[in-house]
């Protein structure tokens, strides 16, 4: 032991430093390890839970997107649907109007033609009255109507 004169030393304090690393890893790092690994499948198990929500999230996105696409498709089929009545109304009302109007003007033709045709007979009877007139004065005498 000559040459090693701190060998006792030396084996002292690599046993304390042989119990310091079991007393540590027995009190401290194992103990810190689990806390560690504890964290870990904590925070493996919110992701997934993350990842549940997000998907649930999506699904739901997706459901009321169908929703929304069918109701706007639906608005737009009632949209047409009234617009189309509205034509088919319009085109009731002008179709009565044409009717009102044609048989307006078909009544005021016959009236015209009334209208006419009296004038037409006041005229012969006028142009008879002023022929016979024409006759009196070139003859100096009156004419009868059964003569004429």
């Amino acid at each position: 032991m000559d040459n090693f004169p701190h060998l006792p030393t030396l084996l002292l304090v690599a046993a304390a430093v042989v119990a310091l690393v079991l007393i540590l890893n027995r009190f401290l790092f194992r103990p810190l390890n689990e806390i560690l690994a504890k964290r870990a499948s904590e925070v493996e198990a919110a992701r997934e839970e993350f990842e549940r929500a997000r998907q649930v999230q999506e699904e739901r996105m997706a459901a009321i997107e169908e929703r929304l696409a069918g109701a706007r498709k639906e608005a737009f089929a009632i949209r047409e649907e009234a617009q189309q009545q509205g034509r088919d109304q319009r085109d009731e009302v002008l179709a009565a109007a044409r009717a009102d109007a044609l048989a307006t003007v078909d009544k005021a033709k016959g009236e015209i033609r009334a209208q006419v045709d009296a004038a037409r007979r006041q005229l012969d009877d006028d142009a008879q009255g002023l022929a016979r007139q024409i006759v009196e004065q070139l003859l100096g005498r009156p004419v009868d109507k059964e003569q004429s």
